[in-house]
């Protein structure tokens, strides 16, 4: 019961009720303060866990361009994995072969442009640039910086999944030069990248893959040989891959692949691309 005009009070300190007298008034109950108006309102609680920031550049991981066969039945890849490494083209459907014209896919830069009545045609970046190559090659300039020796009558193939460049014979998937520029840390070595390619390849299930060589050469480089089982091929084919430094300090992977029962000539397509190519200046 209240007393001296008082009443009864909850104490939250206490937990319990309390007796009051008027002149023992509880004080008044202040807001809780407000943030500064230059600040931004944050929430009391933290935010809910999620998943954590994906790995970036400074993380420590090191992304290699492994190499993807140029023929197993399999979808061995994942997408991000593959940059381009020993060419992913038996998975894809076979494009259909050049038209009896001969007619360049429209839009190709490394094609020569129909000329016009008015304006004299412009060379094409696949024609023969400087010296032109022994025959039965011709020195071509892709778009992706660099002159190479091809087979003569070889064209730039644009249908496939692999980085950089691609020359085929017209109308026949059974063999292949590819080119493409190496932008790893030059800190690791070419026959370090060219063993995690290799290792790759085995790990995933190639069909029939087996590395038949890897071993330095002369320049700071380094080559890779290799078979698996192919249908573009018709059976077995063989790879080589090598790992050169040009001039100017810049690391490059040429390819060639073809039947391995042709490899005398898939060894001399890569040779002759070797002597002849040169990345723009």
């Amino acid at each position: 019961m209240a007393r001296g005009g008082g009443g009864s009070r909850w104490n939250p300190q206490s937990q319990s009720w309390e007796e009051w007298q008027e002149d023992e008034r509880p004080p008044a109950q202040q807001p809780a303060p407000q943030p500064p108006a230059h600040l931004p309102w944050t929430p009391q609680q933290p935010p809910p866990v999620g998943y954590g920031t994906p790995a970036g550049p400074g993380s420590g991981e090191r992304k290699w361009k492994v190499p993807v066969l140029v023929a197993v039945g399999a979808a061995l890849v994942g997408a991000g994995v593959m940059a381009g490494w020993l060419v992913d083209t038996d998975r894809k459907a076979p494009a259909a072969p050049p038209g009896a014209s001969g007619t360049p896919s429209p839009g190709s830069s490394d094609e020569a442009p129909e000329p016009s009545p008015s304006a004299s045609p412009s060379p094409s970046p696949d024609a023969p640039t400087t010296s032109p190559a022994p025959a039965p090659y011709t020195v071509v300039h892709s778009e992706d910086g660099f002159s190479v020796a091809v087979p003569e009558g070889w064209q730039r193939s644009h249908d496939e999944s692999g980085a950089g460049s691609f020359y085929r014979p017209p109308g026949d998937r059974r063999s292949l030069l590819q080119v493409f520029r190496v932008t790893e840390d030059a800190g690791v070595g070419a026959c370090e990248l060219l063993r995690e390619s290799s290792e790759h390849l085995r790990g995933n299930g190639s069909t029939g893959y087996v590395e038949v060589s890897r071993a330095p050469v002369p320049g700071a480089s380094c080559e890779l040989v290799y078979e698996y089982d192919s249908v573009e091929a018709g059976g077995r084919r063989r790879g080589v891959e090598r790992i050169t430094v040009a001039a100017d300090g810049s690391r490059w992977a040429l390819l060639a692949a073809g039947p391995a029962a042709g490899w005398a000539t898939t060894q001399e397509i890569l040779a002759a691309a070797l002597r002849e190519f040169r990345p723009d200046a």
